[in-house]
């Protein structure tokens, strides 16, 4: 076969429309290679060949300039049409760093002239430097160019070789391994939502993974010289980015159901400081959606069962117990403080689908919530660096803690909690740590960040690749970061929101170009995302073969006067203009109050009507949960407003809602919107009556 054959079977391989918005690695081996040409009775030495002749066979030029030529070919003559025409050569490049033996860039370019047919000498590959345009330009055609729909790929450097990196950093896992870290994070009690720090992720892996991962990425992840720590470091963030994108599945065991879904049980408390008090429940957190009815739980050793049911994306209302009589249970919902959490824990669904465990640990970590949407504190499975956390220690760790405490940490305190804590176990609080050599290797899990990470969560996507939607646009979370970091959107820095390490995007930011988010120290970029944020965007195909009418019955002929559905889009019927004003945020025969930005302005559906005359700010609907519902048109629209009120009965249930109510109701979940609501909150507390 010829060079562009390999090419583009080379790129179709890795870049396909299954791959959107996930990170491609173009892991290339000579095994894939062989299957790939195998159609064709074409081998590993056909392709070298081919890529040795390249596109077109000019003599006097060596590999690397004719990879420049094929890119300058397909900018200019192709118009970057098709698949770039360098991929093949870039596969080369990563074939001499993937060849078996150890993670090495002084034995690479003696591989490289081995595949070539020459001489295995040391020393750079002429014109070998100016292959990085070739990384780069297919970030951005992966990236820009096609938005992510054939998956993204990143131009990572490995370790300190700025170009010897390049290749090597596709090489760090093989696809093999890649297919089975769901089973080693499953195995292990990752979390996808809070993944652990580097020495902890590490050792879980080295301990669960050994069977499946191959003695030279095991050799890696062990400790063993300060040389090998760039590698392994760009390693564990390659794991750490496959442990992001899991969604929480894992194939199933031979006798256990078609698919098993684990997540991870987090212990959350609600702090009193003044009673000594800490009121410890346990949530469900997942990256699955939860059953609409709910979740049953059963947990070895305890007769009955628990329930969960999703408090906002991804999270768990407090578990409850279904018998009240449960010793483990205190006011019908699950008390933490009840079970040993030096040992762990492990509630799964009568029918073993469902599994969340909470892993076993002598120290736990705690900070706000607010980030995760959440009241109170929120356990996580890594310190956060210099910003303020709360510690959980077992009585035998508290000596080794309290002194790091004095020596690398800002505002260690213990607090004296006299109820609301496992026995023998204590409680602090740190304002900051700076460091953590005296604690690391008795206890990883207090391990400090050793790299800097940027991720996108939440927002609404446009299909899977990294467009957004600009009312719906994601959070930008920053780990491992420190003070000396600034973000910047399109090089205008941006501020921390409520949460630390969480920053969102301006008001302003531009739709239909490319966002570029950095995270810098100094003038240097330490840490690059991009993204796209769309107004809208049209329906991919309006030309639709299939269209079915109101029993599901496929219509033989397509006629658009008649009335029917395909997906959707609705057919032969015009229905009426939306009124905003008449989404309810629940269902059921729960009785919803409707409250307006002016005192006395409440309508309580259904024994009364929606108003007509002013427009509902918030929907607070009456239940075991309350939750605060905005409603309004806009923020600026929404604020409160005084007015007088000659209906005292509205007034005084007004007040009631807004401040005698204000205990028993959630705040809003998005964190834009507690601002509006504590200043309702406000007026409400001025309201006489």
């Amino acid at each position: 076969m010829d060079y562009l054959i390999w090419n583009d079977l080379i790129a179709s391989h890795f870049f396909r429309p299954e791959m959107a918005g996930r990170t491609v690695y173009l892991y290339v081996t000579e095994k894939l290679i062989a299957e790939l040409g195998q159609g064709s009775s074409a081998d590993f030495q056909d392709f070298i060949k081919a890529v040795k002749i390249g596109l077109f066979e000019r003599r006097g030029k060596g590999i690397c300039q004719k990879a420049l030529d094929s890119m300058e070919h397909w900018t200019y003559r192709c118009r970057r049409r098709g698949y770039p025409l360098y991929i093949g050569y870039l596969a080369l490049f990563v074939l001499a760093a993937g060849r078996e033996g150890e993670f090495s860039a002084n034995a690479y370019y003696p591989r490289l002239r081995k595949l070539l047919g020459e001489d295995p000498t040391s020393g750079q590959y002429r014109y070998f430097d100016q292959m990085r345009k070739l990384w780069d330009d297919l970030e951005r055609w992966s990236n820009e160019d096609k938005s992510g729909e054939l998956g993204i790929f990143k131009s990572d450097i490995a370790g300190s070789w700025i170009h010897v990196g390049r290749p090597l950093a596709q090489t760090f896992l093989t696809e093999e391994e890649r297919h089975t870290l769901p089973v080693i994070f499953a195995t292990a009690g990752l979390d996808p939502t809070s993944a652990p720090s580097g020495r902890v992720l590490a050792l879980l892996l080295a301990r669960y993974g050994h069977q499946q991962l191959r003695s030279r990425t095991l050799r890696l992840l062990e400790e063993s010289s300060n040389s090998d720590k760039p590698l392994r470091d760009a390693l564990l963030e390659r794991i750490v980015d496959e442990l992001r994108d899991w969604d929480g599945t894992a194939a199933p065991m031979p006798s256990g159901p078609n698919t098993q879904v684990y997540g991870a049980l987090r212990l959350c408390c609600q702090l009193n400081r003044i009673a000594g008090r800490a009121n410890m429940t346990l949530r469900c957190s997942t990256k699955q959606e939860f059953p609409e009815d709910g979740l049953s739980l059963v947990l070895d050793g305890y007769s009955g069962s628990f329930r969960c049911e999703e408090y906002v994306m991804g999270w768990s209302e407090p578990i409850r117990c279904t018998d009240l009589a449960c010793q483990a249970c205190i006011g019908g919902q699950i008390n933490a403080s009840h079970f040993d959490w030096s040992e762990g824990l492990c509630l799964q669904s009568p029918d073993q689908r469902w599994c969340f465990r909470l892993p076993q640990s002598l120290i736990r970590i705690f900070i706000d919530g607010a980030g995760f949407g959440l009241p109170g504190l929120v356990e996580v499975r890594q310190l956060p660096s210099a910003s303020r956390f709360y510690l959980a220690a077992r009585q035998d760790c508290c000596q080794l803690l309290e002194k790091w405490g004095e020596s690398s940490c800002k505002g260690f305190e213990k607090l004296p909690i006299i109820a609301g804590l496992p026995h023998g176990w204590h409680f602090f609080h740190v304002a900051a740590a700076y460091s953590d050599d005296l604690v690391k290797y008795e206890y990883p899990i207090l391990s400090l960040p050793t790299t800097v990470r940027f991720d996108l969560e939440g927002g609404i996507r446009i299909s899977r690749g990294n467009q957004f939607f600009k009312f719906a646009p994601p959070k930008l979370v920053l780990t491992g970061g420190n003070d000396s970091i600034r973000v910047c959107c399109n090089s205008t820095p941006l501020d921390c929101s409520q949460a630390e390490g969480i920053y969102e995007l301006p008001d302003h930011a531009p739709t239909g170009t490319k966002i570029e988010i950095e995270a810098r120290i100094g003038e240097d970029v330490v840490r690059c995302r991009s993204l796209f944020l769309v107004e809208d965007f049209s329906w991919p195909d309006r030309s639709l073969e299939k269209r079915f009418d109101r029993f599901g019955h496929r219509f033989l002929e397509l006629d658009n006067s008649t009335v029917g559905v395909a997906g959707a889009l609705v057919f032969g019927e015009k229905p009426p203009p939306f009124n905003f004003n008449t989404w309810l945020p629940v269902q059921g025969k729960q009785r919803i109050f409707f409250v307006g930005r002016e005192p006395g302005q409440v309508a309580c559906w259904p024994s009364e009507p929606l108003p007509t005359d002013w427009t509902p700010v918030w929907a607070v609907a009456t239940g075991r949960r309350r939750q605060a519902m905005f409603c309004g048109i806009s923020l600026l629209e929404s604020e409160p407003r005084q007015s007088k009120c000659k209906d005292k009965r509205k007034l005084r249930q007004w007040k009631e809602i807004l401040w005698h109510w204000r205990k028993k109701t959630s705040l809003p979940i998005d964190d834009r919107l507690r601002p509006l609501w504590n200043k309702f909150q406000k007026e409400a507390e001025r309201v006489k009556g």
